[in-house]
C-alpha cells in the first residue's frame, strides 16, 4: 500500500488534469454540423412534399421521411457542407424536385437555369431542416466532472 501523501499527490494530479481538459474543451469553437433533407422526387415520391417546421424532434418523423433528413457528410476534403439547397427541375413538362447539402454558395439565394427543354429553380438556405443546423455544442454535462473534482478536491484538502 502506498503512503497516504502519494495517493494525494495522484489524486491532486487526475483532479487538475480533468479541469484542465475541461476547461481548454470550453475554449474550442463550436462546430455546426449541418442537417440537410437529401432526396430526389424521380426516386422517391416523398420528397415533393416534406413536413415544414421546425426539426426540433427528428425522430418523430414518419419512418417515410427519416432516411432522407439526415446530416450532411463530406465525401472528400474539397467538400465542405456548409448550406442547404433545393432544385425544382422541369424536363420536358416533368417536374422533380431534388433537395440537398451544398458547398459552393450562389451569389443570390435563389436564381433559375434554362437550357431547353429543361429549366431549375435552384435556391440555397442556411439552418436544419431549411432544407435546419443543430449546434453540437458542449453540454451541461461537462460541467459535472469539473464540480465532482472540485468537491473531492475540498474533501481531501479541508
Amino acid at each position: 500500500m502506498l503512503p497516504y501523501s502519494v495517493d494525494i499527490y495522484w489524486l491532486t494530479i487526475v483532479i487538475k488534469s480533468i479541469v484542465a481538459i475541461a476547461c481548454i474543451s470550453l475554449l474550442l469553437p463550436n462546430v455546426d454540423a449541418i442537417q440537410c433533407w437529401q432526396c430526389n422526387s424521380a426516386i422517391d415520391k416523398f420528397c415533393e412534399d416534406v413536413p415544414s417546421g421546425p426539426m426540433e424532434e427528428p425522430e418523430q418523423l414518419h419512418d417515410c421521411y427519416k432516411k432522407m433528413y439526415k446530416e450532411c457528410v463530406a465525401e472528400d476534403e474539397k467538400h465542405n457542407y456548409t448550406f442547404c439547397r433545393k432544385q425544382v427541375q422541369t424536363i420536358d413538362k416533368e417536374t422533380r424536385i431534388i433537395r440537398a447539402c451544398g458547398f459552393i454558395k450562389a451569389s443570390q439565394d435563389c436564381y433559375w437555369t434554362k437550357n431547353p427543354p429543361a429549366s431549375t429553380l435552384v435556391c440555397q438556405c442556411e439552418g436544419d431542416g431549411c432544407n435546419r443546423s443543430p449546434r453540437v455544442s458542449y453540454h451541461h454535462w461537462i460541467w459535472l466532472p469539473i464540480v465532482l473534482s472540485l468537491v473531492l478536491q475540498s474533501i481531501f484538502y479541508h
